[in-house]
């Protein structure tokens, strides 16, 4: 087994690889990049790597690691995310990664000035779970996973009449190249209460936002106080064509509640999920806009915001975002029809190191990761 470092001319048997491997869970999944592997994760950084496990000239398994410098109570730190590993069901190649995992976790802190790994994981998915989670052998120098926050994935595809959505006292209004630098203050000024936060400062999240493919002002959506001052703020944003997610099966629940939404749309409450290849044979997307850098002065505030984003949106997309278990500011509001998927933010520690202070139970404040951190 041959360790690599990914290159452009790599792309085409990167994408056909990554594709072979479907993801489990409430919704079992295939992630097409279409025609571009890295773009995802240029969009994220401009400072990447993706090693290539090879066996005789084929792909035997593949792990990214994303640079990213966050706010970890209260220091700026440079950390690496660890991302899409997928290796083949094949116990060589399995063995093939054990062997090179603690060279490529020192080799990643020695190029990049690393000070530690995060990698993020679906808590139904058993079968990551039981092989990064579980005890194993001592003879392997692989990395703990330590949990540092839960989050909850949340959906929101429509609501109830019931359902209060909008607050007159607000004023929601979009994004715009007049009102940037007061976004820009008040998403930095937000952040200082969030572990986990990249938005450090005006220029670096300035630097962030430029890097999104098709960015534009226009997507963040601003709520406005009775004396003009910003409340609260979003950013939506589709990665559809940069990264598609392809339902192939729904699991027992999650057909369930995706005939429940077929109900609820012909009531006019919400909108429909798309139909999975098993049944239909093609291959067609999940639609959804994925909500980001969200801070909200009060969970009135999320409710207009959230409404907004979602009468905007067309007409057969739905919202995806991801918060702190702990902040209840940012669940669904009463009276929308949502879901929840629990996932775990762990810091791999390698058995040669100490695990990091920040580990201690003691810290427990709200954490912020970017949606497109995590899936």
């Amino acid at each position: 087994m041959n360790l690599e470092i990914a290159q452009p001319q790599n792309n085409e048997e990167l994408l056909d690889f990554y594709r072979s491997f479907p993801l489990d869970g409430l919704i079992h999944l295939r992630l097409d990049r279409s025609q571009d592997f890295f773009k995802y994760y240029g969009l994220q950084s401009d400072q990447y790597l993706t090693y290539i496990l090879r066996s005789s000239n084929k792909i035997m398994g593949v792990v990214s690691f994303i640079i990213d410098q966050v706010v970890i109570e209260g220091r700026l730190t440079t950390i690496a995310w660890a991302r899409d590993l997928r290796i083949a069901h094949d116990r060589m190649a399995i063995l093939g990664w054990a062997e090179h995992t603690q060279f490529v976790f020192e080799e990643i802190k020695k190029i990049f000035k690393v000070e530690h790994f995060f990698s993020t994981l679906n808590l139904s998915e058993e079968k990551p779970l039981n092989t990064f989670i579980r005890p194993r052998s001592q003879k392997r120098a692989l990395p703990k996973y330590h949990l540092y926050r839960k989050f909850q994935l949340v959906s929101a595809h429509g609501f109830y009449p019931w359902a209060r959505q909008t607050w007159p006292q607000l004023k929601i209004r979009r994004g715009n190249e007049k009102n940037q630098d007061a976004l820009l203050e008040y998403l930095v000024k937000s952040s200082k209460n969030y572990s986990f936060q990249s938005a450090v400062s005006k220029d670096l999240l300035l630097e962030k936002l430029d890097r999104w493919i098709g960015f534009d002002w226009n997507d963040f959506i601003i709520a406005y106080d009775k004396k003009d001052n910003i409340v609260g703020a979003l950013s939506s944003w589709s990665s559809a064509g940069i990264q598609d997610f392809i339902p192939l099966r729904y699991s027992f629940r999650a057909h369930n509640f995706r005939q429940f939404l077929k109900f609820a749309h012909l009531l006019g409450w919400s909108r429909t999920l798309t139909k999975p290849y098993h049944r239909i044979k093609i291959e067609s997307s999940l639609n959804f806009r994925l909500l980001n850098y969200i801070r909200v002065d009060h969970p009135d505030v999320f409710s207009s915001l959230i409404s907004s984003a979602y009468h905007e949106s067309k007409e057969n997309e739905f919202l995806l975002y991801f918060r702190d278990q702990k902040n209840i500011q940012l669940k669904a509001p009463r009276g929308w029809i949502s879901a929840e998927q629990t996932y775990g933010l762990f810091c791999p520690v390698l058995p040669n190191e100490q695990t990091p202070d920040f580990l201690h139970p003691k810290y427990d404040g709200f954490a912020d990761v970017e949606t497109t951190r995590i899936i």
